[in-house]
């Protein structure tokens, strides 16, 4: 079985575009990041929620300490101010690498061996520097009860 079989088109990101347009192209296409392309046209990393909200709304002391925050603690006294502040950021402020990515012809058990190595749930397949789209652990296992005969 092959990458081609599973991946879910779906947009990418490029200079000058907003977090909030990578948000939306995410929600769209059912996906938890896209592919950014550099304005040479190459793939050349990826953005998704994850990144943002963590790098963009979660300073480094709170992460640390989640297991043992109450629930009166706020460290943003205007939060929505702070959320369209990261909204209107540009996505290059949360650009990830590596990108992990395939081809359409790899087969999907390599392409479980890469999400497994960059402990992810998620990869771009490109042929060539074309985009194609994306394959996320969930599309597998959704195909996995397909072969099994449920929907």
């Amino acid at each position: 079985m092959q990458l081609n079989e599973i991946l879910i088109p779906s947009g990418v990101v490029t200079d000058g575009m907003k977090v909030r347009d990578a948000f939306r192209l995410c929600l769209e296409a059912n996906v938890p990041a896209v592919p950014y392309i550099d304005s040479s046209g190459r793939p050349a990393g990826f953005i998704s929620y994850d990144g943002v909200m963590h790098r963009g709304c979660l300073p480094n002391y709170i992460v640390d300490m989640a297991t043992v925050l109450g629930n009166q603690l706020s460290c943003v006294n205007d939060a929505e101010a702070k959320i369209r502040e990261v909204l209107d950021s540009p996505v290059n402020e949360y650009i990830n690498t590596p990108l992990r990515t395939l081809s359409s012809d790899s087969l999907l058990i390599k392409g479980l061996a890469i999400l497994e190595k960059f402990s992810s749930s998620y990869l771009f397949v490109f042929d060539g520097e074309v985009y194609r789209g994306v394959v996320t652990s969930q599309a597998i296992a959704h195909h996995m009860l397909q072969i099994d005969g449920e929907n």
